[in-house]
């Protein structure tokens, strides 16, 4: 399934918007620690579609997912991948 279908499951109240977050991860991306205590690095990436913006989520030792606008806020993304728990510390952290 290719983004941006839209979200799942539960959702977290964010701080900032997509665009915001995206902004902040920048070309060189962001590190922060997951709800679960990882190391995650956040990217910016594109969908399958080469058009749609996403956020990349890369752990210490494998990908967790990556969120688009459509399912920004979600815990989990439009392909069925669970990234609340690095999707809402990275909210949490844009400055």
């Amino acid at each position: 399934m290719a983004h941006p279908n839209g979200g799942s499951g539960g959702t977290f109240k964010t701080h900032q918007t997509f665009a915001a977050t995206y902004s902040y991860v920048g070309k060189h991306g962001v590190r922060f620690r997951s709800t679960t205590g990882e190391r995650i690095t956040a990217s910016q990436g594109v969908a399958q579609d080469r058009k749609t913006p996403t956020i990349v989520f890369t752990g210490e030792k494998n990908r967790h997912g990556s969120a688009c606008q459509a399912c920004w806020g979600f815990r989990i993304d439009c392909n069925q991948s669970r990234i609340g728990h690095c999707a809402e510390p990275l909210d949490e952290n844009v400055h």
